[in-house]
């Protein structure tokens, strides 16, 4: 079944017609007469004298509810024209708006509801927005970076979209000489650092909000602090699987997290990230011989944790499961329901 993209408009004068056959409120009327211009009704509405034309919207010879034929001017005489209304990317390219924020605006609409069933649908009309620049390409970058780590449910989807964008659009040329030419994985993967570095200072930040009004507000900024943390490590193994991120890459953030601090435990933020890394991509650097020897190391560093009295018990647990997992194989062992 294909759906028209296209939607009509009427005019006064039109609805007047319609509204023999057509239960139409005069409020609506009343709205139509005092501001014509925001319907984008022509002056001199001459246009109301032309030809309807109907245009199926479904696919079906008819709508199924209209079983009889309904004639819209009973009266006889000609029948009130339709307008044709701009889409919505039609209507950003007529503003006032930049070229850059455009793009950005269209690329907000197109990121509003994604599902995996709308995926290629989502790619395409990201490709076709227009980016023509470094700068528009980095602003539609970020702009789904931060819709994915915080859904991190889409990040797989989020990843392939990030990897697709990588192949079609072409690099742009740096503003700095001598420096590489931009591209759709240099801007994500400098996303991604940036999140994953800053994310120390920010949870700083939060501590300092120890004024018993900012309480709410603290709470909340720490609960985003760690859903973007735990949404960037679950893009970053994604992004991995596609051979988007390097093992270099993944080898430099197991250390950040496992020995950020050898002089305390470990923060509950980086045990819920280095757990949730290898229950993503555990299995794939246990493959490998060059990496198979850093894992071991990893994993007795876990080891220690898994016995760690200053780990609440849910954290300890967590760490348990990831060694079983390695312990397993990794495949999962079946949940039993009771």
């Amino acid at each position: 079944m294909s759906f028209s993209s296209e939607c009509f408009r009427y005019t006064r004068d039109q609805l007047l017609k319609l509204r023999k056959v057509v239960n139409i409120s005069d409020d609506m009327l009343e709205i139509k007469q005092e501001f014509p211009l925001l319907f984008g009704e022509n002056a001199h509405r001459g246009c109301a004298d032309s030809n309807v034309q109907v245009q199926s919207q479904t696919g079906f010879s008819e709508p199924q509810f209209a079983r009889t034929p309904v004639s819209p001017n009973p009266g006889g005489g000609p029948t009130p024209a339709l307008i044709k209304a701009e889409l919505a990317s039609s209507a950003a390219r007529r503003s006032n708006l930049s070229d850059d924020d455009r793009v950005l605006k269209i690329v907000m609409g197109i990121l509003n509801n994604p599902t995996l069933k709308r995926f290629d649908l989502l790619k395409s009309q990201l490709i076709i927005t227009g980016i023509t620049s470094a700068d528009i390409l980095k602003g539609v970058v970020t702009l789904i970076f931060d819709k994915a780590v915080l859904e991190p449910t889409f990040c797989p989807m989020f990843a392939q979209l990030f990897f697709d964008l990588n192949k079609k659009l072409p690099p742009f040329p740096s503003d700095e000489s001598g420096r590489r030419k931009i591209t759709c994985r240099r801007v994500l993967l400098d996303n991604c650092q940036k999140t994953f570095e800053g994310a120390d200072n920010l949870q700083e930040e939060a501590r300092q909000m120890t004024a018993q009004e900012q309480e709410s507000e603290r709470k909340d900024k720490e609960k985003l602090i760690k859903l973007r943390n735990l949404g960037n490590i679950r893009l970053i193994g994604e992004l991995f699987k596609l051979r988007m991120v390097t093992k270099n890459i993944i080898r430099i953030i197991v250390k950040e997290l496992l020995m950020s601090d050898h002089k305390c435990c470990l923060s509950e933020e980086n045990v819920e990230a280095i757990c949730q890394l290898f229950n993503n991509i555990g299995k794939l650097l246990d493959k490998s011989q060059d990496s198979r020897d850093n894992i071991d190391v990893y994993f007795d560093s876990l080891k220690k944790l898994s016995t760690n009295p200053q780990l609440t018990p849910q954290l300890r647990f967590m760490v348990c499961d990831v060694l079983n997992l390695r312990s397993n194989n990794w495949v999962p062992k079946p949940i039993l329901i009771l």
